[in-house]
């Protein structure tokens, strides 16, 4: 058992230095080509417009993605072990006999409990979690921001620098590929699909942004969006009604994600490179019971509230009883779920 954990840690380390370096190699390889090639070609052929933009946005860009993936990357996520003598209430977990706060998860490939767990990823070489969630969320939005610049006006603008025009499209890369490896020579051809690379990079992170922005507009993590089907579905059957006492609104969730409250704020600490930790400590959440995960609700009485009732099987750490002022609320129309 511990062989296969410092196993498993071993491989998740190799793999997770081994993303950082193609992390640092391909864009650092974008960045070079912009500010070697295609930049100077702008101001030779006296496009000001274009110069300003590429330097100005391309510099803005390449900043925020170097800093955000640095602290995503560097910071720790917050580890349980840290906050012992704050969570010695709470229940201990199996695999490292860490007492476990609320929204804490063991990471099976670093082998440590994390403070709001959302996932552990290899192209950091570290868990996401309290401290490093938006660092994480804010290096996939620039990153994908910036691979569709360089996929789209870099792919254009590197053939206007090397052949005077735009010699190939998209699709020549997939239908014409030896006509591209004919009329380029070896570097020029790996920086072209580079940059084809980059701009199908940018879908990919589309498409994992959605999913982040789903579940922090709803106040969860990814871990707790499996883990809260599961216990609706628990909930229903012993005839409950599952809820989320970390979702405040979708307005409020995105202002507590990113530790702000007006524009100047977003523009000062989330357009811009900003240190600054998340509101709280990990542990205690404000205006929350912690131990809140369920409301009752009897489908014989839809517009009536009765007294809260918590099933054993739906979530191990809900109590027998909690403030209930807060939850309270009746609901007035339900669908019985099958």
């Amino acid at each position: 058992m511990a062989c296969s954990v410092r196993l498993r840690h071993t491989a998740s380390s190799a793999l997770g230095y081994f993303c950082i370096a193609i992390f640092f190699l391909l864009t650092t390889h974008i960045v070079f080509i912009y500010y070697t090639i295609i930049i100077p070609n702008a101001l030779k052929t006296q496009n000001y417009k274009s110069f300003f933009f590429h330097l100005t946005f391309g510099q803005w860009i390449a900043m925020n993605i170097y800093f955000n993936y640095i602290m995503a990357w560097w910071s720790s996520p917050g580890l349980a072990q840290d906050y012992q003598h704050l969570a010695s209430q709470y229940s201990v977990c199996k695999k490292c006999s860490m007492h476990k706060p609320p929204r804490t998860h063991h990471c099976r490939w670093c082998n440590l409990c994390v403070l709001k767990f959302d996932h552990h990823c290899p192209w950091l070489n570290n868990c996401v979690g309290f401290y490093n969630h938006r660092y994480f969320f804010q290096f996939c939005c620039f990153m994908a921001i910036g691979c569709f610049y360089a996929g789209t006006m870099g792919y254009r603008e590197y053939q206007f620098a090397v052949f005077g025009e735009q010699l190939f499209s998209y699709q020549d890369s997939f239908l014409r590929p030896f006509a591209i490896i004919n009329a380029l020579e070896t570097i020029d051809f790996i920086t072209y699909f580079v940059f084809i690379a980059a701009f199908t990079t940018s879908f990919l992170l589309i498409i994992l942004i959605y999913r982040h922005v789903r579940t922090i507009s709803r106040g969860i993590t990814s871990v707790e969006r499996l883990l809260h089907k599961d216990y609706a579905r628990q909930c229903i059957e012993h005839d409950h009604m599952f809820i989320n006492p970390y979702d405040f609104g979708l307005l409020e969730n995105w202002k507590r994600f990113f530790n702000v409250r007006t524009i100047g704020e977003f523009i000062r600490c989330v357009l811009l490179p900003n240190i600054y930790q998340p509101k709280g400590n990990g542990i205690i959440w404000p205006d929350c019971d912690a131990q809140t995960y369920l409301k009752s609700n009897r489908f014989a009485s839809r517009s009536s509230m009765q007294s809260p009732s918590f099933p054993p099987e739906a979530y191990m750490y809900v109590a027998a009883t909690y403030p209930t002022h807060k939850y309270q609320t009746p609901v007035l129309s339900r669908k019985k779920i099958q």
